[in-house]
């Protein structure tokens, strides 16, 4: 009985956190004209570089990457952002969707849960993210210059009408309440309230123990660390929530320091599934192509990586996290670094113009 009553609360949340999805697209898309400004400072394509870095920036201060690439798809319906614009937003909430992962890391080390760990987990989760998604980016990028992914959408009939139906009266009464500068960014505080939600309506993972415990032990080669970042994504819908389970399953042992490199990969190739569903519910289907090609881009760089290269490519990665987590002044400078570059993409078009 007990059992059947969670699984209804948390199928009522689960309904509960699509709503508010619904909802906050529909209120980004209702205001976003004002935030063209933000993307397209400059003429030129000057916009992508601004999008890259508010993607970036945005998906660090919301510890997460979901909410900003909903808003960029938001932005995109609305014609405030191109199609290369909202590729590089994409890809910038990528990139700064494993910094929670650092934080967490950080934390676990200041309550004495790990040694050196907890850092080098989260250092290791953004390099290898920088090193697939940068490339992945201007893969996507000629992908979507060249058409080939154009009109590759599931049409679902009379789903547009639906949600103008059940969610058009919201919009239209924020409207009246609302400039349109507040109505996106209520949107945005709506969306990060639904994966909010949408985390409480899973199930609570264990990571020292039961079946993910048991499975952790039995992740040594990297093509099977792989699988399971993939899998374990595709459960929580969220990067930032399976990458940050590493922290407490490398501390304890359940995961190996090598192992750490192949799962990030696998966790940010499926990292954009939550993504892809959202982008169905557009009335511009660029949306899908823009999230199918990056995905693809992430699929081609992500399997070499794994099956052909690793050895190499670890030692890279390796190096590259031990360097900026050995001391604190490093790891300061790392941190800085994470938020400072994004903001100088953000501004510069503008100091330039």
């Amino acid at each position: 009985m007990r059992r059947s009553l969670d699984r209804l609360r948390r199928a009522g949340w689960l309904l509960l956190a699509l709503f508010l999805f619904l909802v906050s697209l529909e209120l980004i898309k209702s205001g976003a004209r004002p935030l063209t400004v933000w993307f397209k400072p400059l003429a030129g394509g000057a916009g992508v570089g601004s999008a890259l870095g508010a993607g970036w920036f945005l998906a660090c201060v919301v510890l997460s990457g979901s909410p900003v690439a909903a808003l960029a798809l938001g932005l995109l319906d609305d014609g405030s952002l191109d199609t290369v614009e909202t590729l590089a937003m994409v890809t910038g909430s990528r990139l700064g969707a494993a910094f929670v992962v650092l934080l967490i890391g950080l934390l676990f080390e200041l309550r004495g849960r790990s040694k050196g760990s907890g850092t080098y987990v989260g250092a290791t989760a953004l390099v290898v993210t920088f090193t697939v998604y940068l490339p992945a980016f201007f893969a996507a990028w000629w992908l979507l210059g060249r058409g080939w992914l154009d009109g590759i959408r599931p049409d679902i009939p009379g789903l547009r009408s639906a949600l103008d139906l059940v969610i058009g009266p919201i919009v239209r009464a924020t409207a009246v309440v609302l400039p349109p500068l507040g109505q996106s960014l209520l949107g945005v505080f709506v969306m990060v309230g639904g994966f909010w939600l949408f985390d409480r309506a899973l199930p609570v993972v264990d990571p020292t123990g039961g079946r993910l415990g048991r499975m952790a032990t039995t992740v040594y080669r990297p093509s099977v660390a792989f699988l399971f970042g993939m899998v374990l994504t595709c459960m929580t819908l969220s990067v930032s929530a399976s990458l940050t389970l590493l922290v407490p399953l490398t501390a304890r042992g359940l995961v190996r320091r090598e192992n750490v490199i192949p799962f990030v990969l696998g966790a940010n190739v499926t990292t954009l599934v939550d993504t892809f569903f959202l982008s169905f519910l557009l009335d511009n289907p660029a949306g899908t192509t823009i999230v199918l090609s990056l995905a693809i881009a992430v699929v081609a760089l992500s399997l070499p990586a794994v099956l052909l290269f690793y050895r190499p490519y670890g030692r890279l990665i390796d190096r590259l996290a031990l360097a900026v987590t050995r001391n604190r002044w490093r790891l300061a400078v790392f941190v800085g670094m994470l938020l400072i570059v994004p903001l100088t993409l953000v501004v510069l078009p503008w100091v330039v113009g």
